[in-house]
C-alpha cells in the first residue's frame, strides 16, 4: 500500500563495483586509475615465483621474494633494524625472515663493523639469480600483453607511471594521504 512519499521503503544494496558516498565527477578518472592499477598489482602477485627459477626442494613466499626484492635495492649491506624500517615491519618478522632466507643461501650476513653485536645483510648471489629469474618472468608476461602496443605508448605508459610513483612516494613521504 503506498504511504504517500517518495521515500522507498526497502534498502536496495548497491551494484557490484558501485561508489558509495558522494563522489565528485572529476573522481572518474582517479577510481579508472585505481581499478585498473590493482588489477595489474593482483596480477603480478598472482604470477608468484616460476618453479624453474628454485632448485629443487627450495621455497620462497611472496614476503620473503618482496624482502630480497627491497634489499637489493641496496648498494651495501644494511643491518636488519634498518630492512625492517624499508619494509614497515616488526624486526622480528624480518629476523624470522632472514634467518630463513640466510638458510636457503639467498641472503649473505656479515658482522656489522661499526657494531659487533649486530649484523648486515645483503642478497647472496643465489638470492640475485632467484630475483633475476622472476624479473624475467615478468618481463615476458608484460611484454605479451602489450605485443600489440605501439613502442611510443610503451614508453608512454613506461614514463607516466614512473612520475605516479615518484609522485605518490613524494606525497607519502610529505604526510600527505
Amino acid at each position: 500500500m503506498p504511504t504517500g512519499t517518495d521515500t522507498p521503503t526497502r534498502t536496495e544494496k548497491p551494484a557490484a563495483g558501485a561508489v558509495r558516498g558522494p563522489r565528485r565527477a572529476a573522481d572518474g578518472p582517479v577510481e579508472e586509475l585505481e581499478s585498473a592499477l590493482f588489477g595489474v598489482a593482483r596480477t603480478i602477485v598472482r604470477l608468484g615465483i616460476p618453479a624453474h627459477a628454485l632448485r629443487e626442494g627450495e621455497h620462497i613466499d611472496r614476503s620473503a621474494y618482496w624482502m630480497l626484492k627491497r634489499l637489493d635495492e641496496s648498494p651495501d649491506p644494511v643491518r636488519l633494524s634498518d630492512l625492517a624500517g624499508m619494509l614497515e615491519l616488526d624486526l622480528s618478522t624480518v629476523s624470522r625472515q632472514a634467518r630463513q632466507l640466510t638458510d636457503t643461501g639467498m641472503m649473505d650476513r656479515v658482522a656489522d663493523p661499526a657494531d659487533g653485536r649486530a649484523c648486515r645483510v645483503s642478497v647472496s648471489e643465489r638470492g640475485r639469480q632467484v630475483l633475476g629469474a622472476v624479473r624475467d618472468a615478468r618481463h615476458e608476461v608484460l611484454r605479451n600483453a602489450m605485443s600489440k602496443w605501439a613502442p611510443a605508448e610503451r614508453v608512454a605508459l613506461a614514463a607516466a607511471l614512473t612520475r605516479l610513483a615518484e609522485d605518490m612516494q613524494g606525497a607519502s613521504a610529505g604526510g600527505a594521504t
